[in-house]
């Protein structure tokens, strides 16, 4: 099933230096790009690991308010986009160590952030909670019940 990976890991993972505020430019260009490319291939249904409320949280978190009133992300990103429905993951399971992932001791309020920005945009949204399966679970269910309320064939899932 096609979907569309998080840029930021690979522009990271990539840079050679630490990343900074102004990367968060070619960052968003990069994501809206992996966006647009997997959408061209008009999949019954597009799954994004990360979109612009990734980014917006990320920028918003790590470095404050914007400079001159425009978002780094933005420059590069465009016009901000809900999409239909987001799967946001509580953080009730342990930390996994990741090269790029940070806060590990800030994961609660972080999640918080993703929650208001969700509410405030009126954007769908299930918290997944619980064990991987379960959540793995809860996810399939949905994207097939959206699936066959709309007369699409669901995705299969590996």
């Amino acid at each position: 099933m096609p979907w569309v990976p998080e840029f930021a890991r690979y522009y990271v993972a990539h840079l050679g230096r630490s990343y900074e505020r102004s990367d968060l430019t070619p960052i968003g260009r990069g994501q809206r790009a992996w966006e647009r490319w997997v959408a061209r291939q008009q999949p019954p249904v597009l799954i994004c690991d990360t979109d612009w409320t990734v980014l917006h949280i990320w920028e918003h978190y790590r470095y404050g308010s914007p400079v001159e009133g425009c978002w780094c992300w933005q420059m590069g990103y465009g016009e901000a986009q809900l999409a239909d429905f987001y799967f946001l993951c509580a953080p009730d399971f342990p930390w996994q160590p990741d090269p790029l992932r940070e806060h590990p001791h800030e994961r609660e309020e972080l999640f918080t952030w993703y929650e208001r920005l969700l509410v405030a945009h009126q954007a769908p949204y299930l918290v997944l909670r619980g064990p991987l399966e379960e959540r793995l679970a809860m996810a399939r269910q949905y994207v097939h019940t959206c699936c066959a309320s709309l007369g699409l064939k669901a995705p299969q899932f590996q």
